[in-house]
């Protein structure tokens, strides 16, 4: 006698196949979140759905809250662009140096920050996100030759608040142990690059990317 089609689940269930060191990973974490595996695997499918509809991949969204929760804690606030060129433009003419300074030094905070909170993995991949967002603009950071290069653009920023941004820059990368070689840049462009200072400890490009070699 053959098996009846109604022992097969009716339910909607369905059999889904997974790679071992995955079916470990979602134990681990049921376990810290308190709940069942089969509990805990269908709320991530349920955010990985939402993000689908939302149109983020799930990674990019886990990108995202990983940026801003290290901005958060920094300190960060979001002002307006509009706002922050109205008062750079009042200032500038009388206290340019002293921006550019001031600039300048919460880059080098920001640079010893990044170092303590990543721990030193993958500092230049994680700057070129954290320039996007906080600066709003398109930001390209590349290891060449020993040397990192640092290339932003943005359509509305006025040169005032470009050479604040190269101060932030340079002194971000001063923490991280680079000085500046190089500058070209006029109104919402500037293309920098930098070497490592003699005198500090020599940096893998593994260490500074976050990437293996293979």
């Amino acid at each position: 006698m053959g098996r009846s089609s109604s022992s097969r689940p009716t339910d909607g269930t369905r059999l889904i196949i997974l790679p071992r060191r995955m079916i470990e990973g979602l134990k681990e974490a049921a376990e810290r979140a308190g709940i069942s595996l089969s509990g805990f695997a269908s709320l991530a499918l349920e955010e990985a759905i939402r993000a689908e509809r939302m149109g983020i991949p799930l990674g990019e969204a886990v990108e995202l809250y990983d940026l801003f929760r290290v901005q958060r804690d920094a300190g960060a606030v979001h002002v307006s662009r509009s706002i922050l060129e109205y008062l750079v433009s009042r200032l500038y003419d009388t206290s340019g140096e002293e921006l550019r300074r001031l600039w300048y030094e919460e880059g080098r905070w920001y640079g010893e920050y990044l170092k303590a909170r990543l721990r030193g993995e993958g500092v230049l991949e994680f700057l070129e996100r954290a320039l996007e967002a906080s600066w709003n603009l398109t930001a390209e950071v590349r290891v060449e030759d020993g040397f990192v290069r640092v290339r932003c653009a943005s359509f509305n920023m006025s040169l005032e608040n470009t050479e604040l941004l190269i101060s932030y820059i340079s002194g971000l990368m001063s923490a991280l142990g680079f000085e500046e070689a190089d500058r070209d840049y006029l109104n919402g462009l500037a293309i920098l690059l930098y070497r490592r200072m003699p005198l500090a400890r020599a940096a893998s490009r593994e260490e500074l990317t976050g990437k293996n070699k293979t």
